[in-house]
């Protein structure tokens, strides 16, 4: 996990988790949409899984259409948990570029949830609640609400 806790001097990318009553609270930034998206994406499985640093055998697509940069957010995240949920395979790493349209589109690396450990509940969804991301100080930021 990336953590910095003076938000002054942030690297050009990172995260961090912050716990939260019976939720998480996931900041991550980067010079760019695409990389800021990537760090989030990274903190959220954190949250619940170290995963091995093996190359993963499968590669499945992750895309998000041009919308709001929050909108964009959510829906990454929702294609995260439910490809947890239904086909039962972690995401170990990401790639994601901007696309022309103005939306993302990548893969994310996947193994199967019995080759990582679970540290911590699995999350179940992502709320609109305090969420933002937005174009920050020559980068990007983000803050999201993960119902656990």
């Amino acid at each position: 996990m990336n953590d910095r806790s003076d938000s002054d001097q942030l690297p050009a990318a990172g995260h961090r988790l912050i716990p939260h009553t019976a939720d998480c609270i996931i900041e991550a930034w980067g010079p760019g949409r695409a990389s800021c998206l990537t760090e989030a994406l990274c903190a959220l499985v954190e949250e619940f899984a170290e995963a091995p640093d093996a190359t993963a055998p499968r590669l499945l697509p992750l895309a998000a259409e041009p919308a709001g940069n929050e909108d964009m957010l959510v829906t990454l995240f929702e294609e995260v948990i439910y490809t947890l949920d239904v086909l039962s395979v972690v995401p170990v790493r990401f790639h994601l570029t901007e696309t022309a349209g103005g939306g993302v589109a990548g893969d994310m690396e996947v193994v199967p949830v019995d080759q990582v450990e679970l540290i911590g509940p699995v999350p179940k969804g992502v709320s609109y609640h305090e969420l933002s991301m937005a174009a920050h100080e020559g980068g990007w930021r983000c803050h999201v609400l993960v119902d656990v």
